[in-house]
């Protein structure tokens, strides 16, 4: 490639050489490839832009046995994007190839073939539109090379492939730039180590065409996710990519260009408003919602496009709504059939217009589409329209756990039954679940940045402060194994959970992050002080039954016995229940039908299951966080 981004090339090739054998190296055990074929691979990889060159597993280090669920995932998106007829789709296009990457790392060879020459086939049949006509010769070079790498392997002749690819010394700046781009695009799907190296690549995109608005789209994907990731989601957004989005502005006729200068900008005014700079949120807000007026008259009915306004409306204050855009969107977006709409749509109802039943259908639609967030939403929802203690909870999340396998999903699910049984005062269930969160299939890091920012999606009695609920966790289970009456066989299972915790625990978040000690959590800053009085104040949710000094300990030695049950042995550490019969009655089919339709839409009641109020539903969840919950009287 050009010289600009030989130094990024080599860097990542060192990278690469220092974490083990070549691609080639390991696909010839599995295939038992001749000489020949490797050597052919090897050309492949080092004179053409597949992308198998890109050595994309090695780089971000993604866990191998997450590939099937990378490849549902990587199609549930496919499913939700809006084509035009017949017009070249660049988020399609690198979507496609990551389901060949993965399929062929699976030892799907001929299925991964079958799907790359779809690739192909497309780029040769679809139009190109004026801002990627330019680019078609760098997206033709990669589909063809990566054909030809799967060809190869299963003895297949290449030849024809490879004959009219441009090569890579032909290729101009602008060509070399979109390689880079698409790069980025593939690397920001292996997070969170691939969103730096998405960076890096989009940075170079940018330094080779610095005029294309699409890179800086790329680059200000990239940056806000590295920027949201290492800082927690505190930071605003710096100054060179504000420069990005005033940029994006001044297209001032491109939607796209437009949508995510606002979304930026809506980013401004969020940070701003946090840190009670009113006067400077208020003008970015004003000024996001003029965009989307803008964008809304521009376009001419494209459904991305709306679907990504009523989006940004969602995060953006009532009363810098436009009511006759807002109604705009929504009745052209009402009648069609997509996972995403529905769910903005639902959340729009729940968020502004408080018309739950509306929200419960397009919320319940969405879920059937197989959209995780309508899922989540819909609990919200059912909280708000079921008596307090009729809602069942823990049950709902068990159904939405079978529902969606992805091991990111179910950390979520999880961690809302955790913050459950941790405040229903429940160590056995609290034990299961915590070791049943362990053994996801997934990087560690993850799993404590979401125990980290978890947040209940029910009202608790008990003011619960953000990002301390894995301190406060920490400090609980710490203390079971001697504060409860465990059996020998439940206290080694809760040893080798508490192992594994800490070992968790131990992880680094951030590189300049310094490890620390468990031990120097001071409970009274886990949660906010209305009062000298606190402890006295604090309000657990055990029995009622249990004698007064019970009541103000943190932990129960002897939880009432229709409470608990005991911990599930290893055999059943993938199944999910709160007693024998609720686990044997979870039926994902029955699940899914339920939420298929307006009709038939609440979750059977299970009695006494919840002592937690509903959500309000009010204001917007980013900005949850910052409003303390009122804490009940004792």
């Amino acid at each position: 490639m050009a010289e600009c981004i030989d130094s990024l090339s080599n860097t990542m090739a060192s990278l690469s050489a220092s974490n083990g054998n070549t691609d080639v190296g390991k696909h010839s055990k599995e295939h038992e490839l001749d000489n020949n074929v490797r050597a052919k691979l090897l050309q492949i990889e080092n004179l053409y832009e597949s992308i198998f060159s890109w050595e994309v597993k090695k780089l971000t280090g993604t866990n191998q046995n997450l590939m099937l669920n990378l490849i549902d995932k990587i199609q549930d998106k496919c499913k939700m994007i809006v084509d035009k007829e017949n017009v070249f789709n660049s988020k399609r296009f690198y979507l496609q190839l990551i389901i060949c990457y993965e399929l062929y790392l699976n030892k799907s060879y001929e299925e991964s073939l079958l799907e790359i020459e779809n690739v192909v086939k497309y780029l040769e049949t679809c139009i190109f539109d004026e801002s990627n006509e330019q680019y078609s010769d760098a997206y033709n070079h990669i589909a063809r090379a990566t054909n030809a790498y799967i060809a190869i392997t299963l003895n297949q002749e290449s030849d024809k492939i490879v004959k009219n690819i441009k090569l890579m010394n032909n290729l101009n700046r602008a060509e070399k730039a979109a390689i880079c781009a698409v790069k980025a695009k593939v690397f920001m799907e292996y997070a969170p180590k691939g969103n730096e190296i998405a960076l890096k690549f989009s940075e170079q995109a940018r330094n080779l065409h610095s005029t294309e608005p699409e890179w800086i789209i790329i680059w200000l994907k990239a940056k806000g996710r590295v920027r949201r990731y290492n800082d927690s989601l505190n930071k605003m957004p710096e100054k060179d990519e504000m420069d990005a989005a005033e940029i994006l502005f001044t297209s001032k006729t491109n939607c796209q260009h437009l949508i995510y200068a606002s979304k930026i900008f809506t980013e401004v005014a969020f940070h701003n408003k946090l840190n009670k700079k009113f006067n400077e949120s208020n003008k970015y807000y004003k000024l996001s919602s003029d965009i989307l007026e803008k964008i809304i008259e521009l376009t001419n009915d494209n459904i991305e496009v709306l679907e990504s306004c009523l989006q940004i409306y969602v995060n953006i204050p009532k009363q810098f709504h436009s009511k006759t855009v807002i109604d705009q969107i929504i009745q052209k977006l009402t009648h069609v059939q997509n996972g995403q709409v529905d769910f903005i749509l639902g959340k729009y109802y729940l968020k502004y217009e408080k018309d739950y039943e509306k929200a419960k259908i397009f919320l319940s639609r969405g879920m059937a589409a197989g959209n995780f967030g309508s899922a989540l939403q819909l609990l919200k929802v059912d909280c708000l329209l079921q008596p307090v203690n009729e809602f069942p909870i823990v049950k709902t999340l068990n159904m939405i756990y079978n529902v969606f396998p992805s091991p990111q999903r179910r950390l979520i699910v999880l961690s809302q039954i955790l913050i459950y049984y941790y405040y229903k005062n429940n160590p056995k269930e609290l034990m299961h679940y915590l070791k049943l969160y362990l053994e996801q299939d997934i990087d560690d890091t993850l799993k404590k940045n979401y125990l980290i920012t978890a947040y209940p999606m029910f009202k608790i009695n008990e003011l619960f402060k953000t990002k301390q609920f894995l301190n406060a966790l920490s400090l609980r289970v710490n203390n079971l194994i001697r504060l409860h009456d465990w059996t020998k066989e439940e206290k080694e299972i809760v040893k080798g959970t508490l192992d594994n915790f800490n070992i968790m625990l131990k992880v680094q978040l951030y590189e300049n992050q310094h490890v620390e000690d468990k031990n120097k959590y001071d409970k009274k800053n886990l949660f906010y002080n209305r009062s000298k009085n606190w402890q006295k104040q604090q309000v657990y949710l055990s029995s009622k039954n249990i004698d007064k000094t019970k009541k103000n300990s943190v932990y129960n030695k002897e939880p009432p016995a229709h409470k608990s049950t005991e911990i599930r042995n290893s055999s059943r550490s993938l199944q999910l229940g709160i007693s024998e019969n609720d686990l044997n009655s979870i039926d994902p089919k029955k699940f899914e039908k339920q939420y298929s339709s307006s009709e038939n839409l609440h979750v059977v009641s299970i009695k006494n299951e919840s002592t937690f109020k509903p959500i309000d539903g009010k204001g917007n969840d980013r900005f949850r966080h910052k409003k303390k919950l009122t804490m009940s009287k004792k």
